[in-house]
Formats: C-alpha cells, structure tokens, sequence
C-alpha cells in the first residue's frame, strides 16, 4: 500500500518568522487560555525528539516545581477525548514523579499533522539542549515518514541552515557503539562528528577518545591526519649506487623530524 504523502505548506511556515512557535509562546504567558488537563488524558507526541530524560534533571525540575509552581503551562492539542503533547514532555513527567493527577496546559485546536512534528522540534531547538544524536534521530524519522520531502525543506521549516542539518544527519552513519559513547560523554560538536565519517570504521574509538578533549579546529586537524593516506614508501625512498635518498615530500612535521632523527642516528653509526 502506497504511503499516503502529508501536505507539508504548513509545516513551512513554522520557519517564516517563527510564527507558529511564537504563537505557542504568547498563548503559554497569557492565563486566559490556559485550562487543567488530567495527566491520564494526555498522550505523548510520536515526533516528540527527546528520547531519553536524565533522571537527576527530572529530578531537578520535579523539585522546582514542588517548590515553585509551573512556571510555564504545557501545549496540547485536542485528539478526542484525549490531549496530545505539543510542548512539555519533561513538565509531565516531572508532575508524575510528583503524583500529580493535573497539570496546566494550552489547548491549541486544529492542529495539523505537520505541525504536531515540527513544533516540537522548533521548541526543543529553541529552548532545550537536545542531544545531537536526538535531533539527527527526530529529524529522519521526519524526512522517512515523508512530513517535509526533502532535507531543504526541513532545513526552512525548522529555521535551521541546509549544511547544519544534512552535518546533523550524518551522525547516524556513525557505529552504534561510538554513537552510544557520544551520548554517555555528553558530546555535541556536531561538525566534529560529522567529520568523523571520513575516518576509517577501525580507529574510530580510538579516534574519538582522543579527540573529544580538544578544539573544534584541533579535533578537525587531528581527523584530517588520521585520514591522511600514506604515501608508499616505495615512492618515497630512492637507492642510487652508492647512496640512499629519502623524499620527505608529503609527510607531516612530526613524521619529517623523525625521519631526520633516524638518518642523524645512522650517520652517527656509520661514523664510529
């Protein structure tokens, strides 16, 4: 059966001015419009892009709400009898942590498919460090279920440039067990990572480790020489009758000082 294709006009706007998600945030500061919803008539949002919640910061955020209040109102979007989650997936979870049986929300109505997966994305990027690996994640799931149909147009919907997000996707080409480790170190260059493609599958552990302490320029330069294909040695060293010649051409500094290091030793042998 021939997927049905989502019209994506709407999804478009959310860039143009940001309209839509500054929409949510004047409805969110205007008590007007803001009712309480059961948290059991609330369901989360499928393109939601967080996918993992750090218990400590849940925590935090539970123990500020107990001792503050919510601050800021969740956005919902009528689904029935039942209220979808556009914005505040971590305030609901903070109020079951805290046994709460309502929480403070926005209904919007008449929300369209696109703009249930777009507007969490837009509000995450905008409010929350997301995880790299979260967004690269949210955004494929996007561009599979074809929301928007190409990766230019989610680049315009979300307000993002092309090169950021074609960067962002390219993390997922990475081996699930760096990808795990990224997360684990809490790591977020994503120009990094996405350099880190061109490294060959067998360093790159060992790659990562060693990268993931330095600058951006140093962790791109580190990349870039471990990339570096040797040049053959066969081309590089020359035997003439009496003498052997070396061509340094094309080695890095370090690889020149220490062929200099072992032609110095061998003269010093030989003149003993």
């Amino acid at each position: 059966m021939t997927k049905k294709k989502i019209d994506y006009t709407l999804a478009k706007k959310v860039s143009q001015n940001a309209a839509l998600a500054e929409q949510i945030h004047t409805i969110e500061k205007n008590p007007d419009f803001v009712v309480e919803i059961p948290l059991s008539k609330l369901i989360p949002n499928p393109y939601q892009p967080r996918i993992e919640m750090e218990p400590l910061a849940l925590n935090e955020l539970a123990d500020s709400i107990k001792l503050n209040g919510l601050l800021q109102p969740i956005v919902v979007s009528s689904n029935g009898d039942l209220m979808m989650i556009i914005a505040g997936h971590r305030r609901v979870e903070a109020h079951r942590l805290l046994q709460k049986d309502s929480i403070k929300a926005v209904v919007m109505h008449n929300v369209v498919h696109a703009q249930l997966a777009l507007l969490p994305l837009v509000e995450n990027l905008q409010r929350s460090e997301m995880n790299p690996i979260e967004n690269a994640i949210a955004f494929k799931k996007i561009l599979d279920d074809q929301i928007v149909e190409t990766q230019n147009d989610l680049a315009e919907a979300i307000g993002v440039s092309k090169s950021w997000l074609s960067k962002t996707l390219s993390i997922l080409r990475l081996p699930t067990t760096l990808l795990d480790k990224v997360k684990e170190d809490k790591y977020s260059d994503i120009t990094v990572l996405s350099a880190l493609n061109k490294a060959p599958t067998e360093i790159l552990g060992s790659l990562y480790i060693k990268i993931k302490v330095l600058s951006r320029n140093e962790a791109l330069e580190s990349i870039r020489q471990a990339i570096e294909k040797p040049t053959k040695v066969k081309n590089q060293i020359e035997i003439k009758r009496n003498k052997i010649v070396i061509h340094t051409l094309g080695l890095n500094e370090s690889k020149k000082e220490r062929v200099e290091e072992l032609i110095h030793q061998i003269k010093t042998l030989i003149s003993e």
